[in-house]
């Protein structure tokens, strides 16, 4: 359930100082400074979720900083991506600044230092991700901090318009189907940010639009053992040939995609506390591998230790 943080609800001479707490409540640890205290507004409209955090925020003119102090004295890492809706944004890390106009968005790092600068009436849409979450499906995000993917690209223009609405849908959908939807949000970001590495392809829209229709039908269809890459195919309604060279084009492979969903959603599981009761192998069998052996192998491979490791160390 959505929580509204609004300096509607304080004296106005105390708004800023409700400001500051209210995002370091939000997000990680921050210094929040306005050019005029005086007259200050701002809101945040927060949703924290299972697996990721979504917000809304407005507000009037304002520089956020995070600051080797603040990351000492934390123990959450994540990334946080900040999509402009209203006026235009900043964001600078590791010497990297990008202006944001409406529709633009930019990656950056709880781990590493970073400024934030936001104009008088702007609005933005923030999702912060666990870090593993992220470094699961884009190994190099770190690099990819401080730059911006435009809204107005190819791939921008599918973000822009997805995304916002996503986000919105995730408080009213079924339980079941809120998982997948936020499995969803961070795969959007993620295809938006690795148009920003030299890629030796370039996918046109409609196959874009392929690849986010597939990913999203694996995740729908994990539960299922017998799903593989003709059950995608089928799904989908395309031939496996073609299906594979848009995989291929977008540098992966139909089956390391759905194994891959598949091993991350167990991790996500045995991280949480909502499955701390249920056993490993229930939690694999939800996610369709029903072999012990085949799982330990597995996850070994992809995560460096067990699948009970990974659960005790988490």
């Amino acid at each position: 359930m959505a929580i509204l943080l609004s300096t509607k609800s304080v004296r106005q001479d105390e708004s800023f100082a409700f400001w500051r707490e209210a995002v370091c409540d939000a997000y990680v640890l921050l210094d929040c400074q306005c050019e005029q205290s005086e007259g200050f507004d701002g809101e945040i409209v927060l949703n924290r979720m299972s697996r990721l955090s979504a917000s809304f925020v407005s507000g009037s003119q304002q520089s956020v900083w995070r600051r080797r102090r603040d990351i000492a004295r934390a123990d959450e890492e994540s990334f946080l991506i900040s999509l402009q809706m209203v006026k235009e944004g900043g964001v600078r890390q590791h010497e990297r600044e990008t202006r944001l106009r409406p529709g633009d968005f930019a990656l950056y790092s709880s781990v590493d230092r970073y400024n934030l600068e936001l104009p008088d009436g702007f609005q933005q849409l923030v999702v912060q991700i666990p870090r593993d979450m992220l470094l699961s499906r884009l190994p190099n995000a770190d690099l990819l901090t401080g730059i911006g993917v435009s809204g107005s690209s190819v791939i921008g223009r599918i973000i822009r318009d997805s995304a916002v609405r996503l986000v919105s849908a995730i408080d009213q959908s079924p339980e079941t189907a809120q998982y997948a939807l936020q499995d969803t949000v961070v795969d959007l970001f993620v295809t938006g940010l690795a148009s920003l590495q030299d890629a030796k392809y370039e996918l046109s829209k409609p196959e874009q639009q392929i690849l986010l229709r597939a990913d999203a039908a694996i995740r729908a269809s994990l539960h299922k053992p017998e799903f593989d890459r003709q059950a995608l195919a089928d799904t989908i309604g395309l031939s496996l040939r073609r299906l594979s060279e848009i995989y291929q084009s977008d540098g992966r492979s139909i089956s390391a995609t759905i194994r891959n969903m598949r091993l991350n959603r167990i991790a996500a599981e045995l991280k949480d506390e909502r499955f701390a009761r249920q056993s490993i192998g229930e939690i694999a069998f939800r996610a369709g591998i029903a072999s012990q052996q085949s799982l330990a192998r597995l996850f070994k491979t992809q995560f460096g230790m067990t699948p009970r490791e990974y659960r005790r160390r988490n």
